[in-house]
């Protein structure tokens, strides 16, 4: 280190303050404790490497600026107290001892201790350690001198103090002045005369032509500093004098943590422009902290989906904030997805979605052709990824609700009239979230107005979320963000934020940001921030305005927009500033709430700015770009056009443009608008916009009600001049057009022909709607079209109007789940129209009371609809009358052969496939409650198909026959003859539809697999799964999915694989289909019993509805789902055989076989008789009585029918039972070798458990007649295989029971008798 001497000039012009983080220290030579200050500078205003050892003037002034800082600092806190004072700033040290003269006016004697002062007053010492591009640290002694013999003594006034304190800084300032000279010595005398050159006395200053601002202007300081060393000097002059040193403090600070706002002379444009108060993010800085916090700082601990809800009143600047928060992480690689619901116009919620998704899509699109390498490879790894994760059926389905995916995959063929279910679409947008998430970058979804969203969307972006945190690594890189209005809280979006945590379904970090009104504060820091002044020249207006807005974040944007407006604030070319009179502020006469001054506001803007205000208001928040262009020749369009006004609109902050739309600052800006509008003035404006854009439309083209045509899904339209093409959807168009005339509403028009042609508008944009699943825009425009026939409903004119505008609000609020709307529509229907025109509405009616558990009361009005239809439905339904229509039936049947069925197949018409429509809602009521109408309605529907022609609904009755002649009949032929003319029909529908979905699962499940191997049966139901999947039928998918599961079961899959599937699979099972989830509950618990799990807690996918067994079982009485009650004690059945506990499970089967459901065709069926016999046998040989060996060999007789069937699935039960049988009749041999062959035909077939349980009970056998090494041989062989199932609690018993420990040891040496089970 080495010493040297600088000057402040060579300080300044150093880089080393603009680099360092200052810290404040106060100590006191009286030992009190020094009070720490710490702060950090923005440096991102000014270059400091490009700055460093140059003659930079921002550079020079900021250092300047710091400098003054510390000694402001130092001034105040040691001038008082007269002792000496230290701070550190970083690495400087600096040291000062005030030595004061008396001055001119100071009276020596009384103060003594003055006397001894010496007439040269110290001001400070620096010492710093600074470092430059060298490695060598240079120790810098920077001595500054101030020699004035006027310098206040210590009882001198606080204003003379600042005086020469802004004197002081003056000639820190002036170091870049060649002026001053600030290395020469100069005498007292030849210093007081430079100065006095400005600061001269001031009644001189008073009477000059110059003031001191305009001389420090001139000498080319930036404003700011002119008026703050104005103020501080001549405060009485500017009218502006500081009052406290912590004012003089904070307007360097400000200086400092912000130099390019204010201390830096603005463009020339600040000048001369208009400012707009609320462009800029004010206030909410400790809420905008906490989401930077949670979006950019990387935090171990949170591995979960961030979830932040911001909620606040209308105009508290929720999106405001959201949208700082996307624009400034867009920077770090986020990817910023932001969509806002509409006021009224919740029908459109689904849209928005759609909407959201179509951005991320379209932002990967457009990397394709960025500059930046790393976003033209992302592009590339998520187009990889999207077309890996969909088949092309599913991006066909796909893109017809995200549009840009045909451009980011080209191969997509979309395709028209794709309905896609609620759960389908679900699973595609998880799949596509997921796929991008994949790709490692985060993405930052916001969804503002939560509160006007419907609840079937906000069922979908919960659904979608839930999905997403079934990925750990891809539920990490998503942001989701909800925005909602706390005073319009709706029991459907408090059940949307509550599912979010770790009670509910979404496993999320949930963060919750409550957005009150604004503080005094922040009011100030956005006046300060607008007009670039400091906090005490603004804050005596910031006070009036808050009190005036109590706060209220966009009230105060306006009140302070409209004084800015009326000139009350106006920049003053004389003062460099805007200006205003504070008195006039104080009095004036503004509006008492926000909406009052929107209005207000709005009455003063041009004639012409009004109109384009108002049509624009009249689309909602929004509008497309391309729709006002083509508006332009609308006859009420402002004159000139909309753009002219537009962007007049967009510099006053009213509107703003984003992408490709015109979109309201606000949502009360836009309430305002529209609501300013006198009614009739209003619907004559709907009327007229709705009727123009009709006109570019197909709307008016036939009076025919058909849907949209495929070729009419997209037109041409261009503008008068033809300067530019411009498409915009006709499907579109038709829905604008129909929402303008339905704004207007039914009773602003009288003329009854004009009802009717609106009412079929909005036929034709309900089925459009429909045929694309957006349901509830579809229930709204059938709505709207009935009330458009409310006074002539059911004419001979608009019968058939009526009737399909009934049908589909029937139809679509069915889809939504709304079973109230149903009945209602239903029943409109039914009352008014002939039986064959009723028979939509009569499926949908059964289907919805189904729906709602009133399932006696379907089957009743299903019977007396067919028997309406002549069908010829007995009046008993007595087990004869069921065995003579099942053999009536087929009598009939074998007039055909199934080349005839299916020549026959698909020749009926439209009347003969509703009423196929019709019998499968009936039978699907009448198998939930085993009904005995079932078999009945089956056959006569089977007669009817036969007659009126096949179809692929037809082939579910085929199935149904199939399973009676199996159940009823015990024929297993005819059982496969049936189910094989069900399956023909289904194969010979070209490609699956969702029509042959369910017939599919019902045959596989109920029928098939008495003829296949059980890993045949498998694989069809994972196949069937994946169509349902494929088809939005997401029910029909987890129902099949808990089926395989209990197959998997069966067949002996590894029991561990089987508890992770569970694992995976329950919870969103249980979301799905709380049925299936129960079934599925109690096979893990079973399959925990056979583990030794005790930490499996399978029962919480209920929510606390249903906690253990016992409840499961009391729900299921209660509500009379017996064949649920029937499966609980087979599972304790199945449960207690494994273990051994025979007793128990001999009481659990006796009990699982009181219910009728017991005897019905299923594969748990098979395994009851086959382990129930093997129990049987064994009770009889414990000597529990005779009727446990009848018991065991009428299993065994059961059994014998079922092995023609399927020698794979039955060959091993049936020797199995035969062992058991031979082994209690006491033939020795015959077991023995029964047993022997029952083990090798389970191995042969895969049958790893059912190997295991053949070696236990022939172990136990050989025991029991005292062949001691051959039974522990056996033992042996059953753990091993016990093992290798993964039935370790099962295979510990069997352990421990026979004491394999030192049987082992026995037989280790000996000769292996199976050694082909090595």
């Amino acid at each position: 280190m080495r010493g040297t001497t600088t000057s402040v000039q060579i300080l300044i012009e150093s880089g080393h303050l603009l680099t360092r983080r200052f810290l404040f220290n106060s100590e006191l030579s009286l030992g009190s404790p020094g009070t720490g200050i710490s702060e950090q500078p923005q440096q991102n205003d000014v270059d400091v490497d490009s700055c460093r050892g140059a003659r930079n003037s921002q550079l020079h002034i900021l250092n300047a600026v710091k400098l003054s800082l510390m000694l402001t600092r130092a001034f105040g806190r040691g001038y008082n107290i007269r002792k000496n004072a230290s701070f550190v700033l970083d690495d400087f040290v600096v040291k000062l001892e005030f030595l004061l003269n008396a001055g001119e006016d100071h009276d020596e004697a009384s103060s003594p201790d003055d006397k001894q002062l010496p007439r040269t007053s110290t001001v400070g010492e620096f010492n710093a350690i600074t470092s430059d591009d060298c490695d060598e640290w240079v120790l810098l002694d920077v001595e500054l001198k101030y020699l004035d013999s006027r310098f206040p003594s210590e009882h001198a006034s606080t204003a003379a103090v600042m005086q020469s304190l802004g004197k002081l800084l003056f000639a820190i300032f002036s170091q870049n002045n060649d002026a001053f000279e600030p290395e020469a010595s100069y005498s007292k005398g030849e210093i007081e005369s430079r100065t006095e050159t400005i600061h001269h006395s001031s009644k001189t200053r008073r009477s000059a032509s110059k003031s001191l601002f305009q001389q420090y202007i001139e000498l080319g300081f930036p404003i700011s500093v002119c008026r703050f060393l104005s103020d501080l000097i001549d405060g009485d002059m500017t009218h502006h004098s500081f009052m406290r040193f912590d004012d003089i403090i904070h307007d360097l600070e400000q200086m400092i943590s912000h130099p390019q706002v204010f201390l830096f002379n603005p463009a020339n444009d600040f000048y001369t422009s208009t400012i707009n108060f609320g462009q800029r993010y004010c206030g909410r800085s400790k809420e905008l902290a906490k989401l930077f916090e949670i979006t950019t700082i990387p935090n171990e601990s949170r591995v979960d989906l961030e979830a932040i809800f911001v909620s606040g009143m209308a105009g508290s600047g929720k999106s405001h904030l959201v949208s700082a928060v996307g624009s400034f992480i867009s920077s770090f690689g986020f990817m910023v997805l932001r969509a806002k619901f509409k006021r009224g116009m919740e029908y459109k919620s689904r849209d928005v979605v759609s909407t959201l998704m179509h951005d991320m899509v379209s932002n990967i699109v457009k990397m394709k052709e960025s500059v930046n390498d790393s976003d033209v490879d992302y592009s590339r790894r998520a187009s990889r990824a999207i077309s890996k994760a969909f088949d092309a059926d599913s991006l066909s389905v796909l893109a017809d609700f995200v549009p840009s995916i045909e451009s980011l995959v080209p191969d997509t063929v979309k395709k028209e009239n794709v309905r896609c279910s609620h759960w389908q679409l679900v699973l595609l947008l998880s799949k596509l979230l997921c796929s991008v998430l994949g790709q490692e970058r985060k993405i930052f979804i916001a969804l503002d107005d939560l509160q006007w969203a419907d609840p079937t969307t906000l069922e979908l972006v919960k659904e979608v979320l839930i999905s997403i945190c079934q990925c750990p690594e891809e539920r990490q890189r998503l942001v989701f963000v909800g925005m909602y209005r706390d005073n319009d809280v709706s029991s459907h979006l408090t059940s949307f934020t509550s599912s979010f945590g770790v009670s509910g379904g979404v496993i999320a970090n949930v963060t919750d940001v409550k957005l009150s009104t604004l503080s005094l504060d922040d009011v100030i820091e956005m006046i300060m921030t607008e007009m670039r002044l400091p906090r005490r020249l603004v804050s005596e207006l910031a006070d009036v305005v808050h009190k005036r807005t109590h706060g209220h974040a966009l009230f105060v944007v306006q009140l302070l927009n409209s004084l800015v407006s009326d000139l009350t604030i106006s920049y003053s070319p004389l003062l460099h500033r805007f200006y205003w009179d504070q008195d006039n502020v104080c009095i004036l006469n503004t509006a008492d709430n926000v909406a009052s001054l929107i209005v207000s506001n709005l009455t003063s803007l041009p004639i012409g700015e009004v109109q384009c205000l108002r049509i624009i208001s009249c689309f909602g928040m929004q509008v497309d770009i391309d729709l006002l262009e083509l508006l332009e020749v609308f006859k009420l369009a402002p004159q000139g056009g909309f753009e002219p006004y537009r962007r007049n609109l967009c510099g006053q902050g009213i509107i703003e443009v984003v992408s490709t739309l015109v979109v309201f600052t606000h949502d009360l800006i836009q309430e305002q608008v529209y609501e300013s509008i006198p009614l009739k003035e209003r619907q004559q404006l709907h009327c007229e916009i709705g009727i123009f854009l009709g006109s570019k439309t197909s709307l008016d083209a036939s009076s025919e009600h058909k849907p949209i045509d495929a070729a009419m899904d997209q037109i041409y339209l261009s503008d008068v001049s033809d300067k530019e093409e411009t498409y915009i959807y006709a499907s579109s168009l038709v829905a604008i057009a129909t929402s303008q005339i339905n704004n207007a509403g039914p009773e602003f028009f009288s003329d009854r022909a004009q009802h009717f042609r609106f009412a079929s508008w909005n036929f034709r944009a309900g089925k459009h709607a429909a045929d694309h699943s957006s349901f509830r825009a579809a229930l709204h425009y059938y709505k709207n079209g009935i009330a458009f026939l409310s006074h002539d409903l059911w004419l001979e004119d608009t019968y058939e109007l009526c009737l399909k505008l009934y049908e589909g609000a029937a139809f679509s609020s069915s889809a939504l789940g709304e079973n109230s709307l149903v009945s209602m529509y239903a029943n409109d229907i039914i009352n008014n129209v002939n039986l064959e025109d009723s028979l939509v509405a009569q499926s949908l009616l059964i289907g919805s009371l189904s729906v709602l558990g009133k399932y006696k009361e379907s089957v009743a009005r299903g019977i007396t609809v067919l028997r309406q239809l002549k069908f010829d439905i007995p009046a008993t339904q007595t087990p004869t009358v069921v065995m003579q229509t099942l053999e009536r039936t087929e009598r009939e049947a074998s007039m055909y052969n199934f080349s005839q069925i299916a020549n026959n197949q698909n020749r009926g018409d439209t009347k003969t496939r509703k009423i196929l429509k019709l019998v499968e809602s009936i039978a699907a009521a009448c198998y939930q409650i085993a009904s005995p109408w079932l078999p009945l309605v089956a056959c006569e529907t089977v007669r009817y198909s036969l007659q009126n022609g096949i179809h692929a609904e037809s082939a579910s009755t085929f199935g149904i026959v199939a399973f009676f002649q199996v159940f009823l009949k015990q024929s297993f032929e005819l059982g496969r003859q049936w189910g094989t003319f069900a399956t023909n029909i289904l194969e010979n529908v070209e490609g699956p539809t969702p029509a042959t979905i369910r017939p599919r699962f019902f045959l596989c499940l109920y029928v098939n697999f008495w003829y296949v191997p059980l890993q045949t049966s498998i694989n069809h139901m994972l196949e069937i799964e994946y169509m349902s999947l494929k088809f939005g039928d997401t029910s029909l998918a987890y129902m099949t999915k808990s089926m395989r599961f209990k197959f998997l079961f069966f067949r002996g899959e590894r029991l561990s694989i089987l508890s992770q599937t569970s694992d995976m699979n329950l919870q969103t099972m249980a979301r799905f289909t709380v049925g299936s989830a129960k079934y599925s509950v109690l096979d893990r618990e079973m399959i925990d019993s056979l583990t030794g799990d005790i930490s499996s807690t399978p029962y919480v996918v209920f929510n606390g509805k249903i906690r253990n067994k016992q409840s499961l079982l009391a729900d299921a009485h209660s509500k009379m789902h017996f064949q649920i009650a029937e499966a609980v004690h087979l599972k304790d059945f199945i449960a207690s055989f494994w273990m051994g506990d025979y007793t128990e499970a001999a009481k659990s089967s006796d009990i699982a076989l009181s219910f009728p459901s017991s005897k019905m065709p299923k594969v748990q069926l098979i395994y009851h008789m086959f382990y129930r016999g093997i129990v049987m046998f064994h009770l009889y040989r414990e000597g529990k009585g005779e009727k446990y060996l009848e018991e065991g060999n009428k299993m065994q007789d059961q059994v014998q029918t079922w092995v023609k069937n399927s020698i794979p699935i039955f060959e091993n039960k049936l020797v199995l039972l035969e062992a058991e049988h031979y082994a209690s009749m006491g033939n020795v041999v015959a077991a023995k070798e029964s047993y022997e062959l029952s083990v090798e035909l389970a191995r042969d077939n895969g049958y790893v458990h059912e190997q295991g349980l053949a070696y236990e009970c022939m172990g136990k056998y050989l025991m029991s007649i005292v062949e001691i090494s051959e039974s522990e041989r056996c033992f042996l062989y059953a753990h091993k295989c016990y093992t290798q199932w993964g039935a370790m609690a099962k295979a510990s018993k069997l352990w421990k029971d026979w004491n394999l420990g030192l049987s082992k040891g026995r037989i280790e040496h000996s000769t292996i008798k199976h050694q082909r089970d090595e």
